[in-house]
């Protein structure tokens, strides 16, 4: 298995983890929105790269699955009675867009000294089509457990045991994933 494969691997598992909990359907791996993400994590440079898709940045993380759910930590800021773009929220928002259909990453160990350069692990995971768009935050951003109705429940990956399944997986990968890497 290489490099690449165990990203994948990770990213897809911690992140439709997340989706599922959020009824949002599971992101599928792209290969060119990996190379974009890649070439511009080799840059080592902290900022968005500016270009057309959703993208989420991580710092210093051991591993993709602990950027992910640093990323899905920021719900507890996530205001849903005023559901809008916020900075301290937007990795979540992204995370768990449900228009968001794909998803590519990239890292790379970078040692850059620049003003705005990154130390450490370096994440960049672009998403297509782009999440965070104004307006729309209500309908693409819905709490975990919150059934389509507005009721609170058992969410849609526990609705199905197919779903169940594909969550307590995605559980199990990581946390070998995680053992593996630490």
């Amino acid at each position: 298995m290489s490099y690449q494969d165990d990203l994948r691997g990770a990213v897809l598992n911690g992140t439709n983890y997340y989706r599922n909990l959020h009824q949002a359907d599971n992101l599928t791996w792209d290969s060119a929105l990996a190379d974009y993400a890649q070439n511009y994590a080799k840059k080592c440079i902290w900022e968005h790269s500016g270009g057309q898709y959703g993208e989420n940045l991580a710092e210093g993380y051991r591993t993709p699955g602990l950027s992910i759910d640093a990323w899905a930590n920021e719900e507890k800021d996530y205001n849903y009675e005023k559901p809008k773009f916020h900075e301290s929220t937007g990795h979540y928002t992204q995370l768990v867009w449900k228009n968001t259909t794909s998803v590519g990453c990239g890292a790379s160990y970078c040692r850059s000294t620049a003003e705005n350069g990154v130390s450490g692990w370096f994440l960049v995971c672009e998403y297509n089509p782009a999440g965070n768009v104004q307006g729309r935050f209500k309908q693409q951003v819905t709490k975990s457990g919150e059934g389509k109705g507005g009721d609170l429940g058992l969410g849609a990956a526990a609705s199905e045991r197919k779903g169940l399944k594909r969550v307590l997986g995605a559980l199990a990968a990581g946390y070998v994933l995680l053992a593996v890497c630490v």
